[in-house]
């Protein structure tokens, strides 16, 4: 009987173990992104400071937005379009062509892993 019960004990140890590592692993990475504008549009770079990395910034959407009001609210400004990020050195750089001006900025939505991410606003003329 007593090693039936270490066996139930090893395998509860395991189990939990298992549970916890899950849950670690399951934190969402935060993401960075840059904008800048030039001529004929905007770019920027999608980074991340964790072992995520490579799964939260190669081919991650980014979406530039032009800001309508005095704060970023992606559900009402204005989208200008989107790019699929691109490794690029230590980053994945991103580009969206535009000829608009006014104030814009970039959001890299949530994935599985991965937090969402906004650039700061900047101002294109």
């Amino acid at each position: 009987m007593s090693s039936k019960r270490s066996a139930i004990a090893v395998l509860v140890v395991a189990c939990a173990a298992l549970v916890c590592a899950g849950v670690a692993l399951g934190a969402d990475a935060s993401t960075k992104v840059t904008i800048q504008a030039q001529q004929g549009g905007f770019f920027g770079y999608v980074h991340t400071k964790s072992s995520a990395a490579e799964r939260c910034e190669a081919n991650r959407k980014v979406i530039l937005y032009k800001q309508t009001g005095s704060s970023q609210r992606p559900r009402q400004d204005i989208k200008i379009g989107s790019d699929i990020a691109q490794p690029n050195g230590p980053d994945s750089q991103w580009f969206v062509n535009t000829n608009k001006s006014g104030k814009f900025y970039a959001k890299a939505p949530a994935k599985t892993g991965c937090l969402a991410g906004f650039s700061p606003t900047v101002h294109s003329q």
